[in-house]
């Protein structure tokens, strides 16, 4: 009996101070919401003239340009590499998944470092026309219309 009386008090210290740690671990860490809207200001601040039009979206020029945040690991609603007809569009993963960076306007720099990450895959979404993935001035990678590319290429820029 007198081993019990002393094990109860310090069992339930321990799981008073496990439970406590862990609370504080778990405030310690950002939601994902808030990692994707950490990316979303970076991005803001690092490429002027970009507004936040959703939860974990930024676009240009009125829409010419839309990049949408997803973590590295998540789902999205675009792990089917779906890109909005008339437009063509990179992500950071394969197969048209992770974060999505999509253009409409073939004269544009169409730049993808907001991505803030490789290239892995481009749609091109157009009804006809080729898009190309570019490092600097050379096209690196074809994409015909209606069609997604996976690749390993240094890309710099998405145009037509």
């Amino acid at each position: 009996m007198k081993l019990s009386a002393r094990v109860l008090p310090a069992a339930a210290l321990l799981a008073t101070l496990l439970i406590g740690g862990a609370t504080a671990a778990q405030a310690a860490t950002p939601s994902r919401s808030d990692q994707v809207q950490d990316r979303v200001n970076q991005v803001l601040v690092e490429f002027p003239g970009g507004v936040q039009t959703g939860p974990g979206e930024v676009t240009w020029n009125g829409g010419e340009t839309i990049l949408n945040i997803v973590l590295e690991g998540s789902l999205s609603n675009f792990a089917v590499g779906n890109c909005a007809t008339g437009s063509m569009c990179a992500y950071t993963s394969t197969g048209g998944a992770g974060s999505k960076i999509s253009f409409t306007s073939c004269t544009a720099a169409n730049s993808v470092a907001p991505l803030g990450s490789a290239v892995r895959s481009v749609a091109n979404a157009r009804s006809s026309g080729t898009a190309f993935g570019y490092n600097g001035s050379s096209p690196v990678l074809v994409v015909p219309a209606g069609s997604q590319v996976n690749t390993s290429a240094s890309i710099t820029r998405v145009g037509c």
